[in-house]
């Protein structure tokens, strides 16, 4: 097991004790709300994250890169025809020379080019997918004879080429001890709130259960190991105390299922 070191660069330290206590980690860099089709941000982006990679690279704990979390979102959402077509090309082209730039400063790792949604270059093929329904859950994620595997953005990716495909995001259930779990307050997670600790621990089981039943999937990441300022769906509280009977948690997350060697 491990943690995805989602949207921050961490300082040494931290890697410093993953590597003594032997913590995996995907190493990552912060990119949400950057736009991918501006050339100076692309640019200052590739100088930024090559400090990064030199700077860690020499982590055993870190297993893999991953540059970005869910791009396209600055053409899937523009609806003007030559612009999209600019952006995308700008978008990729980003992907490219930052799964380049990655490769040739560490070519020990795989690197997923982003986590969730449009893919171009990438050696990790990675998914979101936040539904609560688990019967749901499956048949998106159920390998389809004729569609192949299921994509966040089939239209904008890539051609699926048979990179390990993992889950690195799923889950988000809202749990906040101590209050009544549907609170009217800003926090929030995915889904309806369980209305006691019992629910929420048999829907965790049953999304858990639902990716490892496939063998295709060789990987979950789950969201999210603490609470932050705005989702309260953490394992852990925001000061990382205990929310749950831990040894049930770990008895879900530990089961090998069928996922693929």
């Amino acid at each position: 097991m491990g943690a995805r070191l989602h949207q921050k660069v961490f300082e040494e330290r931290f890697h410093y004790w993953a590597d003594k206590l032997g913590d995996l980690t995907w190493a990552e860099s912060s990119s949400w709300g950057s736009d991918r089709s501006n050339q100076v941000a692309a640019r200052n982006f590739l100088s930024e994250w090559g400090e990064i990679v030199v700077r860690d690279r020499n982590h055993p704990s870190i297993i893999a890169w991953t540059t970005f979390n869910e791009t396209g979102w600055t053409y899937l959402e523009r609806d003007i025809e030559n612009w999209n077509r600019f952006a995308k090309t700008q978008h990729d082209r980003l992907l490219v020379d930052v799964y380049a730039l990655t490769r040739n400063l560490d070519p020990t790792r795989p690197v997923n080019d982003t986590s969730g949604h449009v893919h171009v270059k990438t050696d990790l093929w990675t998914v979101h997918n936040y539904e609560q329904d688990t019967d749901e859950l499956k048949e998106y994620l159920t390998l389809d004879k004729e569609e192949g595997v299921f994509r966040s953005q089939p239209d904008k990716d890539t051609a699926y080429e048979g990179q390990p495909y993992l889950v690195d995001e799923y889950g988000g259930i809202k749990w906040v001890p101590g209050e009544v779990s549907d609170d009217p307050g800003e926090s929030w997670g995915y889904g309806d709130n369980p209305k006691n600790l019992e629910e929420y621990y048999e829907r965790l089981e049953r999304l858990t259960n639902a990716i490892l039943d496939l063998s295709h999937i060789c990987g979950y990441c789950y969201t999210q190991l603490t609470d932050v300022e705005q989702e309260k769906n953490g394992i852990y509280s925001y000061d990382r105390r205990e929310k749950f009977d831990m040894d049930r948690i770990s008895k879900i997350f530990s089961r090998s299922g069928n996922l693929s060697d």
